[in-house]
């Protein structure tokens, strides 16, 4: 935070948990941690109505956003205006339900994020997944399927 820079990383799985697409975004202007979190679940829903998902489970390890989200997407920080268009998002969706989940579980979106962190550099993945979160997909998958 230091820097005013951050990075995020979002994961699509189906619900086998295969990778259907990935993403990271550099950010070379953030304000704070509830900024970043609101802005990697403005990538997650963006990238779900892009590749044509009408039923989603949104996962995050960030609490902050699981209950801004149910709560409207009301929130007093400086993230209120895209929580507010994440809102308008969430509505287009058939289903969309948003839970909370542990770190352990969210490891693929961390590396994404400090690979774009690292890099300074925005990427997306569609069908195949990149080769450095591979191993990281497995062993995310085998966490949440164990809980």
């Amino acid at each position: 935070m230091e820097s005013g820079t951050g990075a995020t990383g979002v994961i699509i799985r189906d619900h086998t948990g295969s990778c259907i697409a990935a993403a990271n975004r550099f950010l070379d202007h953030v304000g704070d941690v509830p900024m970043a979190e609101a802005l990697a679940l403005r990538v997650g829903l963006r990238m779900a109505q892009q590749i044509g998902s009408n039923n989603i489970i949104i996962q995050s390890d960030c609490l902050m956003v699981v209950d801004t989200m149910k709560d409207g997407g009301f929130s007093a920080t400086s993230a209120t205006p895209i929580f507010d268009e994440c809102q308008v998002l969430r509505s287009d969706f058939v289903s969309c339900a948003i839970e909370y989940c542990n770190r352990e579980t969210n490891e693929v979106a961390h590396l994404l994020a400090r690979t774009s962190l690292a890099e300074k550099a925005s990427c997306t993945w569609a069908d195949e997944p990149p080769s450095f979160i591979v191993a990281a997909l497995a062993d995310d998958v085998s966490l949440v399927f164990n809980e």
